[in-house]
C-alpha cells in the first residue's frame, strides 16, 4: 500500500519512481532556510560560556533554524536476528550460528509544529522515498528539512543523494554519538586513561561549542609521547573533518531550545522494532520483521483501526 501510494504521489509531483526529481529545478532552488532573528541568538548567547566569542560561535556552518519553519527528521537503521532459510541438523555446527546475519529496517520520525508521524521501510533508500512522498503530500516543502542522525556515513550519503533536489535541508550529528566516537578512538589512540581524560577535557568543550577546527588542531598538537596508535588518532581527525558541516554549536542550540539529538529516532527504533523483536531466541525473516514493524507503526500513528477496517492510511501529521 505504501509503495503504491508513494508512487502516485511522486508521479503527481514530477518525481521518478526512484525519487529523483524530473521537473523544473528552479521550483525548489529558491527555498532558503528561515533562521531565528540575530537578536534572539545574541540574547541566548548570554546563557552560554563566555570562554568563547560570539563571533566564533556564529561562524558555525549549521544554521539556527526557526522551528516554526522547520521539519525535524530523525532517521536510523535497526537490525534483528535474521532467520535462516534452512535449519542445520548438526547442532554442534557453531560456525554457522556465528555467521548469522541481521534483518534491517529503517525507521524515520517526523516532527513539525507539535505534530508527528513515523515511517518504516526495508532499507534506507526505500524509506527515504516514502519520506519524500510524505513531505510532498503534507505540503511541507518550503520548510527546512533538518535531519538528525548518528553519523553513519552510508546513511548521511544516502540522505544527500535523495534530497539533492531540495537545497533547504541539513544534517546534524547527534551529540551522544559524537562523544561516544571521540571516547572510543581516543582510548585506542592514547597511552592510558589519564591522558585520554586530559585530552577529552579540552576537546569536548570545543565540540560542544561547534569549534570543530579548533578541536582538530588540538588533536594534531598532542605530544608524540602520549600517543600509542597514530592510525586511530588520524581516524578521529578524519572523522571530525568529514563531519565538520554536521557539527553545530550545540551549546547555543540548547540555549535557543533547538533540537541537538536523534534520541527520538532511537526511541522509535525501540517502540517499533526492538521491544517486540529483540528477545532471546527470536529470529525473523526480512519480510516478517518488516510486516510486524509496519503494523506497529500504523498503531503508533493512530492508524491501525483505519487500516484494519478500510485498508487505508491517512498519511498525515497528527497532533
Amino acid at each position: 500500500y505504501l509503495g503504491k501510494k508513494t508512487t502516485n504521489i511522486l508521479k503527481r509531483h514530477q518525481f521518478s519512481e526512484d525519487g529523483d526529481y524530473e521537473g523544473d529545478p528552479e521550483v525548489y532552488d529558491s527555498c532558503e532556510p528561515v533562521v531565528l532573528p540575530k537578536q534572539k541568538i545574541i540574547a541566548a548567547s548570554d546563557r552560554v560560556s563566555d570562554q568563547y566569542r560570539l563571533s566564533e560561535l556564529l561562524c558555525n556552518p549549521v544554521c539556527f533554524e526557526d522551528p516554526a519553519n522547520s521539519v525535524n527528521i530523525a532517521m536510523d537503521d535497526v537490525g534483528v536476528k535474521r532467520q535462516r532459510e534452512t535449519r542445520s541438523k548438526d547442532s554442534a555446527d557453531t560456525n554457522e550460528s556465528q555467521k548469522r546475519k541481521s534483518a534491517y529496517n529503517t525507521v524515520i520520525r517526523i516532527n513539525h509544529d507539535s505534530k508527528r508521524y513515523s515511517l518504516v521501510g526495508g532499507g534506507m533508500k526505500l524509506t527515504l522515498r516514502y519520506l519524500i512522498a510524505f513531505l510532498l503530500s503534507n505540503k511541507l516543502t518550503g520548510n527546512r528539512f533538518q535531519f538528525f542522525t548518528d553519523g553513519h556515513t552510508v546513511l548521511n550519503d544516502t540522505i544527500r543523494r535523495c534530497f539533492k533536489w531540495y537545497p533547504n535541508f541539513g544534517i546534524i550529528l547527534d551529540w551522544y554519538h559524537l562523544v561516544k566516537k571521540c571516547k572510543e578512538l581516543l582510548s585506542l589512540s592514547l597511552r592510558g586513561r589519564l591522558i585520554r581524560n586530559e585530552v577529552l577535557a579540552g576537546l569536548m568543550p570545543c565540540l560542544w561549542h561547534g569549534l570543530t577546527n579548533q578541536a582538530i588542531e588540538m588533536l594534531k598538537q598532542i605530544e608524540p609521547g602520549k600517543i600509542k596508535n597514530d592510525e586511530q588518532l588520524a581516524k578521529l581527525i578524519a572523522y571530525l573533518e568529514r563531519n565538520n558541516d554536521m557539527i553545530p554549536c550545540y551549546a547555543l542550540r540548547k540555549s535557543l531550545g533547538l533540537c541537538n539529538s536523534s534520541a527520538i529516532g532511537e526511541k522509535m527504533n525501540d517502540l517499533i522494532v526492538s521491544s517486540r523483536q529483540k528477545h532471546n531466541g527470536m529470529s525473523w525473516s526480512k519480510k516478517g520483521s518488516l510486516a510486524l514493524a509496519a503494523l506497529t507503526t500504523a498503531k503508533l500513528n493512530g492508524e491501525s483501526q483505519v487500516w484494519l477496517k478500510n485498508k487505508e492510511l491517512t498519511f498525515k501529521l497528527a497532533a
